[in-house]
């Protein structure tokens, strides 16, 4: 409830040099177990909590990276949320042990519309808790939990699975351009270096 000398209850941010803590303060009421940012900036929360950003959220909340208010995104988990992850394409990845996410049936692990916060249709089906979810640059998604079975294959506490979004490159060249277009499921870049041939690739 205290952190860097001040009043937060459950959730801060601190500065990256001095540890201080700033005026973004979203208030949970109960635990917060898992953090993702988005490409916007903009926060995803995953925990315990039901109110959180000043609004009623079950266990999954985007927070304003500014204000710290929750906005209109509310899959509205019934069990608590581990782990979150963010796709290129915008969907939202969660875990934990829920058994309701998005409006749909999702036992522990699901794929959510970043935009309407409903349940898609990928549903691996983990026969227990999930701890863990990465994405892969390939778009495959690396899971940890207790469970025993998932994506319809016994695995024990460990599995990969199939994401049927595809990371996808596209790369455009004309005479006076590049243009390197990426979609689907994979992480962005972090950067991208493009070497030039004048002479048929003898040099570079």
């Amino acid at each position: 409830t205290t952190v860097g000398g001040q009043t937060r209850n459950r959730i801060a941010r601190l500065d990256g040099i001095t540890g201080a803590v700033d005026s973004w303060n979203p208030n949970a009421d109960n635990s917060v177990l898992s953090f993702a940012v988005q490409a916007d900036g903009k926060i995803l929360a995953g925990g315990l909590f039901t109110t959180i950003g000043g609004q009623p959220r079950n266990r999954i909340a985007r927070l304003d990276a500014v204000s710290g208010a929750a906005d209109s995104f509310n899959p509205t988990a019934n069990g608590f949320i581990n782990s979150l992850a963010v796709q290129t394409d915008g969907k939202v990845l969660a875990g934990g042990v829920f058994t309701n996410i998005g409006g749909q049936p999702r036992n522990r692990i699901a794929r959510i519309d970043g935009t309407s916060g409903l349940a898609d249709s990928w549903n691996p089906n983990a026969s227990a808790a999930v701890y863990s979810i990465a994405v892969q640059s390939d778009g495959k998604i690396l899971t940890g939990g207790q469970f025993a079975t998932v994506g319809g294959q016994p695995r024990n506490l460990f599995a990969r699975l199939l994401n049927d979004t595809a990371a996808i490159s596209t790369l455009a060249v004309t005479q006076t351009t590049l243009t390197l277009t990426r979609d689907g499921s994979a992480p962005q870049f972090n950067r991208v270096i493009f070497d030039q041939s004048t002479n048929n690739g003898a040099t570079w």
